[in-house]
C-alpha cells in the first residue's frame, strides 16, 4: 500500500511539471500586454514632383514584446496643388495600426507595420471625399532609452474609393519615407 501511495505521489507530481511546461497560445507571455508607446511620425510622401509634409502619430499596445496594436493618424501639414486635377487639397487618415519588431529587446531590429482605416480629402473650395487607405510600412528601429525608440521607415500609401472629376485613386496614391520616435514603456523586459 504504501509502494501505492509513494508511486500515486511521484506520478501526479510528474504529471503536475509536464503541465506546468504545457504551451498554449494564450499563456507563457506570447499575447499578455507588455507595453504601452505613443509614436510621433513625421513623413514625407511623394506626390507627382514634389515631397510633401505629412505628421502623425498613433497609441500602441504592446504584446508579446513584439506585436503592437493600436490607433494611428496621418494629417497633411498644408495643402498640396495637383497640377493633374488642377485640384488643392489636403489629406486626413486615420485608422487601425498593426506593428510588428522582431527582437525588439535588440539595440537595432526591424520594424513592419500596416496601417489601415477611413480618411478624407480636404478639397479647397469644393466638398470634402471620404476615402479607404492602407500604408504599409518597413524599417529600422534602434532603442535610445528603455523609454525611447528612434526608427526610419519607407512604405507606400494606397488610397482607394476617390471620387474626385478627373483624378482616381492612384492620384493619390504614393511612396514616402518617414521617421517614427517612439516614447513609452515596456514591461516585459524588466
Amino acid at each position: 500500500m504504501k509502494k501505492a501511495i509513494v508511486l500515486s505521489v511521484l506520478l501526479m507530481t510528474g504529471l503536475c511539471t509536464l503541465q506546468a511546461q504545457e504551451e498554449t497560445l494564450f499563456g507563457n507571455n506570447a499575447l499578455d500586454l507588455t507595453g504601452i508607446w505613443y509614436n510621433n511620425r513625421q513623413n514625407f510622401s511623394f506626390f507627382e514632383d514634389d515631397a510633401h509634409h505629412v505628421r502623425g502619430g498613433s497609441i500602441d499596445l504592446e504584446f508579446g514584446r513584439s506585436i503592437y496594436l493600436g490607433w494611428a493618424w496621418h494629417r497633411m501639414r498644408d495643402d498640396l496643388f495637383l497640377e493633374e486635377g488642377n485640384l488643392n487639397f489636403k489629406l486626413r487618415h486615420n485608422g487601425l495600426k498593426l506593428a510588428y519588431a522582431p527582437a525588439s529587446g535588440r539595440v537595432i531590429h526591424p520594424y513592419f507595420s500596416v496601417m489601415a482605416g477611413s480618411g478624407r480629402l480636404e478639397i479647397r473650395n469644393d466638398r470634402n471625399d471620404r476615402i479607404f487607405g492602407i500604408t504599409p510600412a518597413g524599417g529600422l528601429e534602434v532603442n535610445v532609452l528603455e523609454w525611447f525608440r528612434l526608427g526610419a521607415e519607407a512604405g507606400y500609401r494606397f488610397i482607394t474609393d476617390v471620387d474626385v472629376q478627373n483624378l482616381d485613386s492612384s492620384d493619390f496614391s504614393t511612396p514616402f519615407v518617414q521617421l517614427q520616435l517612439r516614447f513609452g514603456f515596456s514591461w516585459g523586459y524588466w
